[in-house]
């Protein structure tokens, strides 16, 4: 009898936790709701027109510095 009680309890432990899932997982909401955005303007475009030229001219400038290869290369 006692091998019956240790298979039965984990059995009924875990059909009893099976039966209570669905009752908790309906009390939620059924849609979320869509994020309000606080800020509601056009973005600057002139400052990131110049952000992306100097960006592009910190990767050129760095493109066309010379490498110094010694003779060891």
């Amino acid at each position: 009898m006692n091998h019956r009680a240790r298979l039965l309890l984990p059995l009924l432990l875990a059909l009893a936790t099976l039966v209570a899932l669905p009752a908790i997982t309906s009390a939620q909401d059924s849609r979320p709701k869509a994020p309000v955005p606080s800020k509601t303007g056009s973005p600057p475009k002139v400052r990131n027109m110049l952000l992306l030229v100097v960006i592009l001219g910190v990767g050129l400038g760095v493109q066309a510095i010379p490498s110094k290869r010694g003779h060891n290369d």
